[in-house]
């Protein structure tokens, strides 16, 4: 039965006159209600974000209205009647966000779900703040995690290749942000599939956030001296034409693919040219390398590598691989009428463990099968491709340690020794240890620290 208009009329009324900002979506996710409070916040007009449809992501949007709003989605489990708590973004166009805590609840009418209604704090979170006390689940705090990397770094390009929480990336993190404030000749290397062209990219449309003048790319590996000597000429005159020398880029992709009389042409015509031009490179090794291994101009080497970046293999760093599939999940989720939140632990266990010879590459191809096949909420192990799954099936039965018991051994004994091997092989690596021994890494920590009381026990005792 409808809702009688005087109940409605008289609910808005009381809504507005509340001090902190309200809105309310609809089970479609689009905004039904919004109150005067959330609309000074945001900085826009009622009428501006009423009607507007929310998705869950972190990727910057090329509308500047949906670009603010872009921040205010829910988490997806929320449209299933689960009451919830996140961290909720205003995202202005003059780069100063305004980062809140926000409770959402579920309407519910004649038992059925209608919606959500969204309770914003009045006053903006501390710097730096990535996640909330209180239930919120992992993929949350992923989320809130990329968007304030994301804040503090690139805008105008996806951040992918620069999500996680290792030290390396936190060190190329560093590296962009130098290159970013003060513009310099960048060469980035790393594993094939690792997205060094992506980050080259994201460093030029944001290395001069008020305009950015042209990125010229060329393929070394491909090149001709006629092709190489017609684009930097013709780049030169249009640098000239526009003043744009500080702002536009050469990208010179597969540097280390360069034939050696296109390399001395090129450090030639660098040399000549009447402005100092920004390079940024891509190579599978280091200049340096480059130059001992083969006829590279080491004049040239050491022009081009002024801030050298180098990222390696996911395989390497593996405590990465959460955000930045966590990102690459949420960046499906546009223009998606299923929105889908994150992982089940135990499918971000089997992301985790798989070795990606491809890097992020493959782990793209990966979660865009994994979304198709999620009908929930979240990607369980069961959404990923049959090839993840079964390699890592076969890789875990492949590396179990062989341990003989000894007569006067327990069970207990031979589970402590099993675990201490596997351990010991994973280089402590609790979830490796516990995908080889095929229980999950839950059971293995508690089994590990029964073992391990135990044995302090026994040898009190003694």
């Amino acid at each position: 039965m409808p809702r009688p208009r005087s109940s409605t009329s008289n609910l808005v009324r009381l809504l507005n006159q509340s001090s902190g900002p309200i809105y309310a979506l609809n089970e479609k996710r689009k905004v039904i209600f919004c109150n005067e409070a959330c609309a000074t916040w945001l900085k826009l007009d009622v009428d501006d974000i009423v009607g507007k449809v929310l998705e869950y992501h972190s990727r910057e949007l090329d509308e500047s209205i949906l670009e603010i709003l872009s921040g205010l989605c829910p988490p997806p489990e929320v449209f299933s009647g689960i009451e919830s708590q996140s961290i909720v973004v205003a995202k202005y166009p003059d780069a100063i966000w305004s980062r809140r805590k926000a409770r959402f609840l579920p309407l519910e009418e004649d038992g059925g779900f209608v919606g959500i209604i969204a309770y914003v704090d009045g006053k903006d979170l501390p710097s730096g703040t990535t996640s909330l006390e209180g239930p919120t689940s992992e993929s949350q705090q992923l989320h809130d995690l990329i968007i304030e990397h994301r804040k503090s770094l690139a805008r105008r390009f996806p951040m992918t290749t620069l999500a996680g929480k290792s030290d390396s990336i936190k060190h190329i993190r560093q590296k962009v942000s130098l290159a970013l404030k003060q513009p310099t000749n960048v060469v980035i290397t790393g594993p094939i599939g690792i997205g060094k062209q992506h980050l080259a990219r994201t460093i030029h449309y944001n290395h001069t956030p008020r305009f950015s003048g042209a990125l010229t790319p060329i393929a070394c590996e491909i090149i001709t001296d006629e092709m190489l000597t017609s684009i930097i000429t013709d780049f030169i005159q249009e640098c000239s034409r526009t003043q744009s020398f500080d702002s536009s880029t050469l990208l010179l992709l597969n540097i280390d693919k360069l034939q050696t009389p296109e390399a001395r042409i090129l450090n030639t015509l660098l040399l000549e040219a009447p402005q100092p031009i920004l390079t940024i490179s891509t190579s599978s090794i280091g200049l340096s390398e480059l130059v001992e291994s083969k006829n590279f101009p080491e004049a040239l080497a050491s022009r081009l590598s002024t801030l050298p970046i180098h990222i390696p293999s996911l395989a390497d760093r593996p405590e990465d691989i959460p955000a930045l599939a966590q990102l690459i999940l949420e960046s499906k989720n546009v223009g998606r009428d299923e929105q889908v939140s994150g992982f089940t632990p135990e499918a971000m266990d089997i992301l985790i463990d798989h070795p990606w010879h491809g890097n992020c590459s493959e782990l793209e191809e990966i979660i865009e099968a994994s979304v198709v096949n999620c009908t929930n909420h979240e990607v369980t192990a069961a959404d990923l491709p049959d090839a993840i799954r079964l390699a890592r099936d076969a890789d875990r039965h492949q590396r179990i340690p062989t341990v003989t018991p000894q007569l006067d051994q327990t069970l207990e004994d031979v589970e402590y020794l099993l675990i201490s091997e596997t351990l010991s092989a994973t280089d402590g690596n609790k979830a490796e240890a516990a995908r080889r021994l095929g229980i999950s890494r839950a059971r293995l920590i508690r089994r590990w620290q029964a073992l391990q009381n135990r044995n302090h026990e026994n040898n009190g005792q003694a």
